[in-house]
């Protein structure tokens, strides 16, 4: 056992996310902590209204999200292996200027939003509240664009130190602020002003690390006068973007839809069992997914190891999602009364459904990156939309003949089995790569 650990621990791929993994274990405590001072400090209805902005704001993204973090990373990583300083500065310049496009959106939105909520929840404050969320959202690339170039160079220690002192500077502010009576707002307010702050520190460590590995400037990356590169990731961009928006509909659109139908409180309910739900997942498959997305480029140079090298990956992934669903299954039913309060504790029953039907993820952490890599992301997108078309139609369908949980229930597992059907295509086109290698 000790032989096949220490095996394991060999393994580039599985060092970094044990790396990330000690740092991701402070983000999850943060995130865990939050939802029960959140919980305790609002209330069941003032952790509902929270649950309806974030939704609102969540959906909202799907015309703001122009897909540019994961584009850079993806093409920043790729040149960053092949040391091309200039395509470097192309996809930071890239990532940038998508940035201050996705942050004028944004601005001329925040007047109109509560004037949106007035209409959908007849409830203007919803809309003053999304205002916070979207001004933190206008800042927010400045941190991403020091993450984005930490995660390529492989510098995980300082990436891990980064993101854990904005999560836990971002909950102490927004607690701060919630004990002196701000409510829903002191959250939002803490979440910005960490934002802004760990924004400034994210650009002074980039300025740091450059010349250590030959990285551009912000003058040269400003100063980039050709256009011709935003074209040659739009291309890519505009199909990932569509495929996070899409993502990202999930489950806000149908945490939107109960708002309009039901008590914000029962969304609270819903909006707490997806963040339990999604435990294991945020424990295990982001780190996956974040180092799948920088070193899936790099092994893509050889295509006869091509799949060799997803099969491993997928097996580690899968078995270690598995082992902490099962995990969260046993001890999360038992600590929601607990912890949250007797108010929350019918959050028990969805929060086993989309646990059991959030293994389904660890496949996408994997795939999603080999698809954005050659081009296909659209497979995703397509099957992602069929799969929330289906679902969001079958979940309305269901409203009008049995209790609204039930027909989330049936609607989500449609949703998620649809999903997994992205494997074929995959499968499939990692023949093509391997069969082409072959003939050469």
């Amino acid at each position: 056992m000790r032989e096949r650990l220490q095996f394991l621990m060999g393994v580039p791929f599985v060092r970094d996310i044990a790396t990330m993994q000690i740092g991701r274990t402070v983000l999850i405590g943060c995130s865990f902590l939050s939802s029960i001072l959140y919980a305790r400090l609002l209330g069941l209805g003032g952790y509902g209204e929270y649950a309806v902005v974030l939704a609102f704001t969540g959906l909202l993204g799907f015309i703001t999200n122009l897909g540019q973090q994961t584009t850079a990373l993806t093409f920043f990583a790729q040149a960053y292996g092949k040391k091309d300083t200039t395509r470097m500065k192309e996809v930071l310049h890239y990532y940038l200027f998508l940035s201050a496009c996705s942050a004028l959106i944004m601005a001329i939105l925040i007047p109109f939003l509560p004037t949106i909520t007035g209409g959908m929840y007849n409830n203007p404050e919803i809309g003053h509240l999304a205002r916070l969320i979207f001004l933190s959202s206008m800042i927010d690339p400045l941190f991403v664009f020091g993450s984005i170039v930490l995660q390529s160079v492989r510098e995980i220690r300082k990436l891990t130190i980064l993101e854990n002192s904005r999560i836990v500077l971002q909950l102490g502010l927004s607690v701060l602020f919630l004990i002196q009576g701000m409510g829903v707002a002191g959250i939002l307010l803490g979440a910005l002003l960490g934002t802004a702050l760990m924004s400034l520190v994210s650009l002074l460590v980039y300025s740091n690390i450059r010349t250590a590995y030959n990285l551009p400037s912000f003058g040269e990356i400003l100063r980039t006068h050709s256009f011709k590169h935003l074209w040659k990731f739009g291309k890519d961009g505009v199909w990932i973007a569509i495929d996070k928006n899409v993502g990202n509909l999930y489950p806000n659109a149908f945490m939107v839809v109960l708002g309009m139908f039901v008590q914000e409180s029962v969304v609270g309910l819903f909006r707490l069992a997806f963040k339990l739900g999604n435990l294991p997942s945020s424990f295990v498959l982001s780190n996956i997914s974040k180092l799948s997305a920088s070193v899936i480029p790099t092994i893509s140079s050889s295509a006869s190891n091509l799949k060799k090298s997803l099969v491993r990956l997928a097996i580690y992934s899968g078995l270690i999602h598995t082992g902490a669903t099962i995990g969260a299954l046993i001890t999360v039913p038992l600590l929601i009364p607990v912890v949250y309060g007797s108010d929350f504790s019918v959050a028990v029953y969805p929060f086993i459904v989309i646990a059991i039907l959030h293994i389904t993820h660890a496949a996408h952490a994997l795939i999603t990156p080999f698809l954005r890599l050659y081009s296909r992301i659209y497979l995703a997108t397509i099957i992602n939309l069929a799969g929330l078309t289906c679902s969001l139609g079958t979940f309305f369908f269901l409203m009008q003949k049995t209790k609204t949980t039930y027909a989330l229930y049936i609607a989500l597992g449609i949703y998620h089995l649809i999903l997994i059907l992205v494997i074929f295509p995959v499968y499939f086109l990692i023949q093509e790569k391997t069969s082409s290698a072959n003939k050469i």
